[in-house]
């Protein structure tokens, strides 16, 4: 999905489409990925062109409960049931991913959510744009 990534950041996304958005805190992952702190999880983010973790994390939730409303026709209410989640916050986090309401999302579906508002949360890493910034250090 997004080949200029790192192995590390690479990691970060597959780790939050494989766990629907839900990895824990930042202070925790920073730590499994061998990174001082949340900031210094933050900065890698950064570097890579992507979005802070909870954003990230916010998107491959609702990009999840769209594929499972496509899988099982369920509502966002009965998802959200099922994961414990309160729907209007649910709803909510929709919206501000989106900019759209859940049925809208629902309507244009994974592929659109895909296609549509990935690229609108990566921007293009600075080592791609000046390659010889990298080699001069931090």
């Amino acid at each position: 999905m997004l080949p200029h990534l790192s192995v590390r950041a690479q990691a970060i996304v597959d780790a939050l489409l494989l766990s629907g958005g839900e990895l824990g805190t930042a202070k925790e992952l920073a730590s499994h990925l061998g990174e001082s702190n949340r900031f210094a999880l933050a900065r890698l983010l950064r570097r890579e062109g992507l979005p802070p973790l909870h954003s990230l994390a916010a998107w491959t939730r609702v990009l999840t409960w769209v594929e499972s409303a496509e899988r099982t026709g369920c509502s966002l209410c009965q998802l959200a049931f099922r994961c414990k989640k309160d729907p209007a916050v649910c709803y909510r986090t929709v919206k501000r991913v989106t900019g759209l309401s859940w049925g809208d999302v629902r309507r244009r579906g994974s592929r659109w959510l895909i296609e549509e508002t990935l690229p609108s949360l990566t921007r293009v890493p600075r080592s791609l744009l000046n390659p010889q910034r990298e080699s001069l250090g931090p």
